[in-house]
């Protein structure tokens, strides 16, 4: 399937891993526009067969309408109309998606669009059969930080051993998925180095995608983190108003106890060392009173979450 511009970038990662970083720096190339993110295509992919027969022109616009009605892309940071979009183009689902996320970087005027929607990191398979053109970039985290991070999400595991194996499990499988796929699909970095050598970490990004690098990328993104990411900016990234924050790598050294550490090791060591990342304490007395408590807080607070979504006014 050909597409008029070049492949389109997907930045995966599991959640709380850099996503929204790392496309804030690449949307900052000239020619490279990613939105925040999308959370429809793979929806649309498995419900494809309610929008019927996209050679006729009253089906395709209704597709487009249904796209640009998508919560996330009416929050875009440039607001797409139906006349923007070239329905002559949307003869398929796939040709139809590329065309709005193309529309999307025209009003940047760019011409390489990208997603970041870390939910489509267990689908890769999906995306790559829609676009086989596209290239993957990889970002991945230490996981005691992913997990110290994402208990406190209002989404997502409200645990630390249940984000621990959340980690574990996503990123395992992940990498499983793009090992199946050609050496010049996709590429992998590290948040850590990332934060470490910047420069150095997006010039191997942008030569694996056959782009120059522009200096003036990494102080770009900063001025227009508060645009792109809207309001979640104070809720979920914060950093981001900032410059890079070397502290923010390996936080689990300040704030993990032992006995958490020997829990990690214990349910994603194996992974852990794979990476190179440091194995942290590997056992600890405590370590089975220390689950205990873990599971008690668990189950407390998924019964405080249920109570809520029955109480909930939207229920």
């Amino acid at each position: 399937m050909a597409f008029p511009n070049k492949s389109p970038i997907f930045i995966i990662g599991v959640d709380r891993s850099g996503t929204t970083l790392l496309s804030l720096i690449l949307d900052s190339h000239s020619r490279i526009a990613i939105p925040y993110e999308s959370h429809f295509i793979t929806k649309y992919y498995r419900n494809r067969e309610k929008f019927g027969d996209l050679k006729k022109e009253e089906n395709r616009v209704r597709l487009v309408k249904n796209i640009l009605s998508e919560s996330y892309v009416k929050q875009w940071d440039k607001k797409l109309n139906l006349e923007d979009i070239d329905l002559d183009k949307c003869l398929t689902l796939e040709a139809t998606i590329d065309e709005v996320f193309s529309a999307y970087a025209r009003l940047h005027g760019k011409d390489i669009w990208g997603d970041k929607t870390p939910s489509y990191t267990p689908e890769i398979h999906i995306i790559n059969r829609m676009f086989p053109q596209c290239k993957f970039v990889h970002i991945m985290r230490d996981g005691r930080d992913v997990a110290l991070s994402l208990v406190k999400q209002w989404w997502g595991p409200n645990d630390f051993i249940s984000a621990m194996r959340y980690w574990e499990k996503t990123l395992s499988c992940t990498r499983k998925m793009l090992r199946m796929l050609p050496d010049d699909k996709f590429i992998e970095l590290k948040y850590e180095d990332l934060l470490e050598n910047p420069e150095t970490e997006i010039r191997k990004i942008l030569s694996f995608l056959q782009l120059e690098y522009e200096p003036e990328m990494m102080k770009k993104y900063q001025q227009k983190a508060g645009l792109k990411v809207g309001k979640r900016i104070e809720k979920h990234h914060i950093n981001l108003k900032q410059s890079l924050i070397k502290d923010n790598a390996y936080k689990w050294k300040r704030n993990l106890s032992s006995a958490d550490q020997a829990i990690a090791y214990e349910i994603a060591g194996e992974l852990l060392e794979e990476l190179g990342y440091e194995r942290g304490v590997t056992n600890h007395p405590l370590k089975l009173i220390r689950k205990a408590y873990h599971r008690i807080s668990e189950s407390y607070k998924w019964r405080i979450a249920e109570k809520l979504s029955i109480n909930s006014p939207n229920k």
